[in-house]
């Protein structure tokens, strides 16, 4: 590797290496990567001195070219050689090109910013910054911006740590090789240099192209404390580790402290670089943390990033500030430093504010004004400046000393003077304040000259003046002479002109002007009169037709505008578009006109517009008139076209020449027969028609003629053709002959056979109007009956004839009703069932023709419940859990139906009372309720609910059982409680309102009182306190029982609210057991509550014999009691005992089934 401006090859010593990039070099400890420049030759290894300990690894591409040289700690229990270098040997001292140790972490390149490319915020510009790393050989390049301190390899820590140091780096060491050789950590290029200001977004993008890929080696520890591992208790062991070496950070450094900005320097923590060799320190980000409050103030964040010199700006002068910094790697915070403080220095003061004006009289004015900001420094002067009436921006030195006020006198009537203020202390001199104007008195002004009119509008005049030098502002007066209010101000200000708005058009007002300065207000300028102009007209009124409209003529006619603009209409124009754009036809005063000579059936539209003094109107809304239409003219003859049939034949013509001045809406055409007879066979708006229905060999005229809206044309001339042979003609309509609403005979005649005697006839019905007609029956008879027909129901038969040309035309339709009957039988019956009624629904039947007024239920042995022509009905009086067989049958005025099939229903039995509730368990914080007499055969469910502060009662427990733990009350608290039961038939009512209330919690138990002070007849007994209760006290009874003397009984020695009492009057050498409890004294005087006795203590007091060691100990007294078991328990045993059930029934029939497959196989 070489550096810029050297000449000769730098070996790499250690694990230091220096890389020159841009002419600034970057400092790595830890295995490095260097990017070697060799574009031919064979890969033939690099001489290199390596130190003991170390490994170089020599990478080659995919061409056989040296790309990379890795320098790397030598993994443990590798065999290392002492690489000595040189040209002849250096291949036999180097390992195999394979990478015999995890690939080399990847760092990306820091590069320091250049001054003036864009310094962030709070960076001090023109320095280069370099992070904290080991410090770099005697080889490093000269223009290296070192800021580095000492590393490993010069701090006495390395090596001479202690044993608990040494166990928990090895054991870190460990974690990570057993992660290696597990294939945690995969391979991967190294990444490319980038500058420093764009490190961020690169160590943003590796770390995504890591997640993404699972290629790459981790940069940080922090990388591998967040990365997903199988033990998640290692990984926060891996965090903690990792933020206690972050912790370890330098307190900052400040220098070049001025009045509002700081410089610090900061230094990357000192860790355990043996260790956690992968932490690039170039991932290190700091924050900065600043308080002006004390050292114990609230801490704000002033800066996070990566640079290490950083230059606080918009300080304070003069003031105290504390300083933390924190080290951040990733997700990972170490903790902030102690705090650093620094004073920034003093300067100069605030500019202040701008001088108020106090008095002022013809010649003087007096000025006052507030203090500023001292910075640090007393001010010792106030400097006041003024222009001298000049306006030209040249101050002079008016006034100079501490006072806060000051008079200028000596100075000209009605003239405006400028003013500035400074302060000065000792550290110079502040900026100057905003200027301040402010005017000397004078006399009011004389008499103006009357207001001039700049321009006149519809609805404003522009009045303007002119300003002398002692006008200060104006005022304008207008005087409206039909309002009859007289004068009124319309404005008042310094401007020399004002709009008066919102006048009316072709008006005259009268004005006057008056001038004021602060004096007062002159006279009133002499009364000037001008008047607005007149507005243009409105549109007329849209034009209509008068009269008659004739097929060449019309009269139009309009009305005047609603709005003349103020001034008399002159004349109207008059415009006519008859399609190809407007065209003046009129113009003069009259309001009436007749348009000639115009296209008949043509549409024309009309408008007009005014003209008056104000100007020329807007045209009004059209007026559409269309002139009459005539008939048009006669049509050419039709032609026929293709052969004519037996009955019909097709026909076409065209359009008559002559419109008649409307369009052809549609067309007629004409037959006439040999008898002179015709009749109208095609009426519409195409151009050809089949005529159909003509007799076979006769000949027809044919002629067309032409409609429009104003009527019809004449007929064309005719046409003869000849028709020929065909079907027959369709029958007379058939009759229908009712035998039974169920059966009916059908008849007809035989049609004329238009030359072919006819061989068959085919009938068709129609059952429903939404059906189409089907076949029915297809014989040579003309006759035919019909079965299985449905009584009132409507059919509709008809007929055709065949014969050997092909079928006829169906005859008419002929429609039959089929005679009523009674009703079908009822179906879909449904029913819901109660304790004591039945409610029916059910669909109604079939009437049959004939309406259903009535239905017969049939309930068992009951008469029958005649009900009316509803679908719906309620059986009362019944017995509840009863079996009912029910039946329905519909009647209407021909008779009754068939009943239904029968249905058998079963009523409900009645819903449960209530039961009593009783309160079998009170404690301070639940209450346990009881009800019932604990069995519940008919699984009835019960509803307990409990009053809300509201006075609405919620539900709290439903279910089969007979009892409910109600938990989490309030001590001494009344509550109220309410239930009701419920089964198949419904809810039961409510019981009555039960009020329960808890009681007081006890005390809590206190731990065994403590023995000291112990001699012949006397002993100190201490024990821990607790806390009072609410409004209620606590205190103590103390208890004591003679061992020796077996003494069934404790008696009490002591009660109060003390937690220490000495005992006296003990006998010597004897075993006494002490226990205490805590006593709620009441305020209520509602009694005192005793809480649980401590475990007893068991002491003996001293002999009278030499002294010997005191045994204590304690004990824990225990009484057995029989214990209730609760329902939970209870629920666990019979769960249990189901369990062993299910079991047993399960056996057994696996027994069961086994037994019978054994047998069926054998037989």
């Amino acid at each position: 590797m070489k550096c810029p401006g050297e000449q000769y090859q730098m070996p790499v010593p250690k694990t230091m290496c220096s890389i020159c990039v841009d002419e600034d070099c970057g400092g790595y400890y830890g295995p490095a990567t260097v990017r070697m420049v060799s574009n031919n030759g064979p890969p033939l290894p690099m001489p290199m001195q390596v130190p003991p300990g170390h490994m170089v690894q020599q990478i080659v591409d995919e061409h056989g070219i040296l790309t990379h040289v890795i320098l790397s700690p030598q993994p443990p229990g590798m065999p290392g050689s002492p690489m000595t270098g040189g040209p002849n040997n250096g291949a036999q001292y180097y390992p195999p090109y394979g990478p015999p140790y995890p690939s080399p972490p990847q760092y990306s390149t820091h590069h320091h910013p250049h001054p003036g490319a864009g310094t962030p915020p709070h960076m001090h510009p023109g320095v280069h910054h370099a992070h904290i790393h080991p410090p770099p050989p005697s080889h490093n390049c000269n223009n290296h911006a070192s800021a580095h301190s000492a590393g490993p390899s010069s701090s006495p820590a390395s090596h001479h740590l202690d044993e608990r140091t040494v166990r928990q780096r090895d054991k870190m060491k460990a974690k990570y090789d057993r992660r290696v050789q597990d294939g945690y950590y995969q391979s991967g290029p190294a990444p490319s240099r980038r500058t420093k200001s764009k490190r961020t977004s690169a160590r943003n993008e590796r770390n995504k192209e890591i997640t993404a890929s699972n290629k790459g080696v981790s940069q940080t520890m922090a990388t591998l404390s967040t990365s997903p591992t199988q033990n998640g208790d290692d990984i926060e062991e891996e965090r903690r580790e990792l933020q206690q070496q972050l912790t370890s950070m330098p307190a900052p450094k400040i220098s070049d402290v001025e009045a509002r900005s700081a410089l610090i320097q900061l230094d990357s923590p000192d860790y355990d670089q043996s260790v956690y060799d992968l932490i690039n320190p170039a991932d290190f980000c700091y924050e900065l943390l600043l308080s002006e409050k004390g050292r114990d103030g609230k801490y704000k964040p002033v800066y996070t990033g990566d640079a290490t010199e950083i230059t606080l700006k918009d300080l304070k002068p003069a003031t105290e500030y504390f300083l933390k910094a924190s080290t951040l790697l990733d997700d990972i915070r170490g903790s902030p430093t102690d705090p650093v403080s620094f004073k920034t220095l003093c300067c100069e003061p605030d500019p202040p504010q701008s001088p108020r004006l106090s008095q002022k009289t013809k010649t003087s004015i007096t000025l006052k004004w507030n203090s500023t900001a001292e910075n640090g420094a007393r001010i010792q002067t106030y400097t006041l400046e003024c222009d001298q009436g000049q306006g030209e921006g040249h101050f002079v030195e008016v006034y100079e000393g501490l006072s806060r006020q000051f008079r200028l006198s000596k100075l000209q009537a009605s003239t405006r003077y400028l003013f500035r203020l400074a302060a000065v202390n000792s550290m110079g001199k502040s900026g100057y304040s905003e200027t301040s104007s402010f005017y000397t008195s004078g006399s009011v002004p004389s008499q103006p000259d009357p207001p001039m009119l700049s321009e006149a509008f519809v609805n404003a005049l522009t009045i303007s003046w002119i300003k002398r030098p002692n006008d200060d502002d104006f005022t304008l007066h207008m005087e409206d002479e039909c309002t009859g209010h007289g004068f009124i101000t319309v404005y008042n200000g310094p401007n020399l002109s004002h709009i008066v708005k919102t006048l009316r058009r072709n008006s005259e007002y009268r004005f006057k002007l008056a001038a004021r300065n602060e004096e007062g207000q002159g006279k009133w300028s002499d009364v000037v009169c001008y008047k607005t102009l007149p507005d243009r007209p409105g549109p007329p009124v849209k034009p209509q037709s008068k009269g008659k409209v004739y097929a060449q003529s019309f009269r139009v006619t309009w009305d005047p505008p609603k709005d003349d603009g103020g001034s008399e209409v002159t004349s109207y124009t008059v415009e006519m578009d008859d399609g190809g754009g407007y065209d003046i036809v009129y113009n003069g005063p009259d309001r009436e006109y007749v348009c000639e000579r115009l296209t008949p059936g043509h549409s024309y539209r009309v408008r007009a517009k005014c003209r008056s003094a104000g100007g020329v109107s807007d045209y009004s809304e059209c007026c559409t008139v269309t002139t009459q239409a005539v008939a048009p003219g006669q049509c050419q003859p039709p032609k026929l076209q293709g052969k004519p049939k037996a009955s019909s034949l097709h026909l076409r013509w065209n359009y008559p020449e002559k419109d008649g001045g409307a369009q052809v809406t549609d067309f007629t055409a004409q037959m006439s027969f040999p008898d002179n007879t015709s009749r109208e066979v095609y009426r519409g708006r195409d151009l050809d028609c089949i005529v159909a229905g003509l007799s076979p060999g006769r000949p027809y005229l044919f002629q067309v003629r032409a409609h429009n809206k104003a009527g019809a044309g004449p007929w064309s001339d005719p046409l003869e053709v000849v028709s020929g042979a065909g079907v027959p003609d369709a029958p007379k309509a058939p009759v229908v002959t009712c035998k039974s609403p169920h059966s009916a005979i059908i008849s007809w005649e035989e049609p004329v056979n238009n030359g072919a005697t006819i061989s068959e006839y085919k009938l068709e019905w129609l059952q429903r109007a939404d059906f189409d007609y089907i076949q029915l029956y297809l014989g040579s008879s003309q006759s035919y009956e019909v079965r299985g027909l449905i009584p009132a129901s409507q059919y509709s038969f008809r007929v055709q004839a065949i014969n050997s040309a092909g079928s006829g035309p169906f005859s008419s339709p002929v429609t039959c009703v089929t005679p009523s009957s009674s009703p079908a039988p009822v179906v879909s019956i449904r029913y819901s069932a109660a304790a004591t009624t039945i409610a029916l629904t059910w669909k109604e039947p079939n009437c049959n023709g004939s309406e259903i007024i009535a239905y017969n239920i049939d309930v068992g042995e009951k008469n029958l419940t005649v009900v009316s022509s509803i679908t719906e009905h309620t059986l009362e009086g019944l017995s509840p859990e009863t079996t009912y067989k029910i039946r329905i049958q519909a009647v209407n005025d021909i008779g009754v139906g068939a009943f239904s099939a029968p249905i058998k229903v079963t009523t409900r039995a009645l819903p449960p009372n209530p039961p009593r509730l009783e309160c079998i368990s009170t404690l301070p914080n639940s209450l346990k309720l009881r009800w019932g007499d604990g069995r519940n055969q008919d699984m009835v469910k019960y509803t307990l609910e409990m009053e809300k502060e509201d006075g609405s009662f919620v539900a709290i427990h439903t279910g089969p059982a007979h009892t409910h733990k109600v938990n989490k009350l309030s001590e001494l608290t009344s509550y109220e409680f309410r239930i009701f039961a419920s089964n198949d038939a419904g809810d039961g009512p409510y019981s009555d309102t039960f009020t329960f209330t808890t009681t007081k919690a006890p005390p809590p138990a206190l731990k065994a009182p403590r023995v000291s002070e112990t001699g012949l007849s006397h002993c100190v007994l201490e024990w821990t306190g607790i806390k009072p209760i609410g409004s209620d006290c606590i205190h103590y009874l103390l208890q004591i029982q003679a061992l020796a003397a077996k003494e069934v009984e404790y008696k009490e020695v002591y009660r109060g609210p003390n937690t220490s009492y000495r005992l006296t009057n003990l006998s010597p050498r004897t075993e006494y057991q002490a226990r205490v409890c805590a006593v709620r004294q009441s305020t209520s005087r509602s009694g005192d509550i005793t809480g649980a006795f401590s475990p007893g203590t068991v002491f003996n007091t001293l002999s009278p014999a030499p002294q010997r060691t005191l045994i204590t100990k304690t004990v824990e007294t225990k009484i057995s009691e029989p214990k209730q078991l609760t329902d939970q328990q209870w629920a666990m045993i019979i769960l249990f005992g189901f369990v062993l059930f299910a079991v047993l029934v399960a056996f057994i029939a696996q027994q069961i089934i086994s037994y019978t497959s054994h047998t069926s196989s054998r037989q």
